[in-house]
């Protein structure tokens, strides 16, 4: 019997570059993520000497051209002075992520009929109720009197819910939330957080795959096969640094397809080392063996026995190799004052955004000349069990998400990066189901996010409200959806205006005028970053 693939695996699959295979494979080694100690000259760029400490990943390389080796890491060794380059991390949620379940309105009409829609998965206002329903807490500042934060996306220090048991997460981590991350919500210092409600194609499509790929073309044209961050590659990038753009995944975001310039997909920066699988043994697990390895390698041979001192030398480069490659892929824990003691960054440990994000900042640390990197992750097709399923999640992405800020933080890179998170497309205004079996369909309108120490946090696009005279039809409850308050493509505007320099942002993104941006706290200025 065949095995059917996901819808969630498929959502994913076509966010993905799979009419172009990549041009070339390229080992990424430890050296260079190291900073090149060894130095940067032609010699000693040299493959030998670059891999003499072993490989971190692979990298699959999208380009026009085949580059080679030397040609690579010496465009990659000059990147690496330029260490004050502004970056973007792009997040998918794939699958069409709720928004309505993650910023709950709070004015009164507006509420009174987001319960009427959805009687079965609304959350309630304020503190959880005795019954066990997710509350919600309003956003501080100007955003208050229109959206409220689920409690699940709040951090336990807070007063949320994402720290709770039935996530699951390892220990620590308590102040995480996007709480942590929107503070005070009026744009200034420590308000690092935007939300950005009813974000969507002003003409769109509620089919996962043509409603993604306008997303990542910034296009309504078929026809276009470059990302719109691919196109600003093209126009700002290297013709020879295929790691300027990087999608962590096992094929290249569409997001960053490019029509010459070189970029690459990296599925993971890997650990070395020795360790112990009793695939058989009681209890299961692995074991650390790292040290006794270190105890063999100290120990001499006997004079005459060249084959035994060679093989402990080579145990002794391994394990030096492990260490110093534990100290580049770990996370330094955060700079140590008179009053605390320094904490590791708690990263949630049950899925695999963390991984991700982990591998994110320790490519951009490392200053390799990365501009871009993508991530998907999924799935939030929610048309059943919506609850269980994007609670969870959204209880993961919001830990992961302050967590990473904090990982960055830890580098001394954080001021230089900046998050955009977004889906597809929302879901509809009413609910489908009944009990805990209830869900959402496909509907317009999605949820978007903006992070960084340079983005103007708080309350930062219109929100349409959810009233039925105010959905798209107009008084349709059973097909009723979110106004399209904002056009996508005026928040890409804002990340290539104020983020990232672009100088003629209309020819990237194409289509009619793009609008600026209008926030919904009326804040004037600099739209979305500080």
């Amino acid at each position: 019997m065949e095995r059917q693939r996901c819808i969630e695996c498929e959502e994913i699959e076509l966010a993905r570059v799979r009419d172009q295979p990549p041009s070339q494979t390229m080992p990424v080694p430890y050296q260079a993520l190291d900073g090149f100690p060894a130095g940067r000259t032609p010699r000693d760029l040299t493959r030998r000497r670059l891999l003499q400490w072993g490989i971190a990943g692979s990298a699959s390389i999208y380009g026009a051209h085949q580059l080679g080796w030397d040609q690579i890491w010496d465009s990659v060794a000059n990147a690496n002075e330029a260490e004050n380059e502004k970056c973007l991390v792009l997040i998918y949620l794939a699958g069409g992520n709720d928004g309505l379940n993650v910023m709950i309105p709070t004015e009164a009409a507006d509420y009174a009929a987001y319960v009427a829609a959805r009687p079965e998965i609304h959350r309630a206002q304020g503190v959880t109720p005795a019954n066990g329903r997710v509350g919600s807490t309003p956003l501080a500042g100007p955003g208050g009197g229109a959206l409220a934060f689920a409690n699940v996306v709040v951090s336990k220090n807070g007063g949320g819910d994402n720290g709770q048991a039935r996530f699951n997460f390892a220990a620590g981590g308590d102040g995480y939330g996007l709480d942590t991350l929107y503070g005070d919500g009026t744009g200034g210092p420590g308000s690092d957080l935007a939300v950005l409600p009813a974000v969507d194609a002003k003409q769109y499509s509620l089919s996962h795959f043509d409603n993604s790929d306008i997303w990542f073309a910034a296009s309504n044209d078929q026809n276009t096969k470059t990302g719109w961050l691919g196109r600003w590659i093209d126009r700002n990038g290297k013709p020879d640094n295929p790691l300027q753009a990087v999608s962590i995944d096992t094929a290249l975001s569409k997001a960053i397809r490019t029509e010459r310039n070189p970029v690459c997909a990296v599925p993971s920066l890997s650990m070395s080392g020795f360790t112990n699988n009793p695939g058989g043994a009681v209890g299961g697990g692995s074991s650390d063996l790292n040290g006794v390895i270190s105890q063999l390698a100290g120990i001499q041979a006997g004079a005459g026995n060249a084959y035994l001192q060679r093989s402990r030398y080579t145990y002794g480069l391994a394990h030096t190799t492990y260490m110093k490659v534990k100290s580049l892929t770990t996370t330094p824990s955060p700079t140590p004052t008179p009053t605390a003691t320094p904490v590791p960054i708690a990263y949630p440990n049950t899925g695999t955004l963390s991984a991700r994000l982990k591998t994110a900042a320790t490519l951009l640390a490392a200053n390799l000349g990365t501009r871009v990197i993508t991530i998907h992750w999924g799935g939030f097709d929610t048309h059943t069990g919506q609850l269980a399923s994007q609670d969870r999640q959204m209880a993961e992405f919001s830990r992961a998400l302050a967590a990473f800020r904090a990982d960055l933080q830890a580098r001394g890179i954080e001021q230089r990066v900046a998050t955009l998170v977004f889906s597809e497309f929302g879901r509809r205004v009413r609910e489908n189901g009944s009990g805990t079996e209830a869900g959402t369909d496909h509907g317009i309108g999605g949820l978007m996010f903006a992070m960084g120490s340079g983005v103007r946090g708080g309350f930062a696009a219109d929100w349409p409200g959810c009233e039925l005279r105010e959905l798209q039809p107009v008084n349709s409850a059973t097909q009723g959806n979110l106004q399209v308050a904002t056009d996508y493509r005026s928040v890409y505007k804002a990340v290539l205006d104020e983020w990232l320099g672009e100088q003629n942002s209309q020819s990237l993104l194409g289509g009619p005028v793009v609008e600026d941006l209008r926030r919904g706290d009326q804040l004037t200025g600099r739209r979305l970053f500080k």
